[in-house]
C-alpha cells in the first residue's frame, strides 16, 4: 500500500512539474490554461505558464500589444516577458517586440534592475 501511495505522489508531482513548465496535459483546454494562470498558445498546442521566463519558451506572439494591459510599471521582467512573449531584440535595458504582423514598427520596454520602468508604445497608424 505504501508503494502505491509513493507511486501516486510521484505521478502527481511529475504532472505538476510538467504543467508548470509546458501545460501540455491539462493546459490543452484554454479555460483550464487560464485557470492555471497561463496563456493558451494554440499554434504551439500548449499552455504558456508564468514559469516560462525561467524555463525558457515564452514564445513569440503574433500581436504582443494586445497584452500590454496585463503589465504595469514596476512589474518584474519575468512578468513582462510572460505576457508579451520573447522579445525580438534585447539591447541593454531595452526589450523590443513587433507591433503586429502587418507592422514593420516595434515597441520597447525599458527594464532596469529587473523591473519595468517604461513602455514606448507602437505609433498609431
Amino acid at each position: 500500500m505504501r508503494r502505491l501511495i509513493m507511486f501516486g505522489a510521484a505521478v502527481v508531482a511529475a504532472l505538476v512539474i510538467e504543467e508548470a513548465m509546458h501545460g501540455w496535459v491539462l493546459g490543452q483546454t484554454p479555460s483550464v490554461c487560464r485557470t492555471m494562470g497561463g496563456k493558451p498558445a494554440s499554434s504551439a498546442g500548449r499552455c504558456v505558464t508564468p514559469a516560462c521566463y525561467w524555463l525558457g519558451g515564452c514564445g513569440h506572439w503574433v500581436y504582443p500589444p494586445q497584452w500590454l494591459d496585463h503589465v504595469k510599471i514596476g512589474d518584474p521582467v519575468s512578468r513582462v516577458v510572460f505576457w508579451l512573449g520573447e522579445p525580438l531584440q534585447r539591447e541593454g535595458e531595452y526589450l523590443s517586440w513587433s507591433c503586429g504582423k502587418a507592422h514593420a514598427d516595434s515597441f520597447r520596454a525599458v527594464i532596469r534592475d529587473e523591473k519595468l520602468v517604461a513602455i514606448e508604445p507602437c505609433k498609431p497608424d
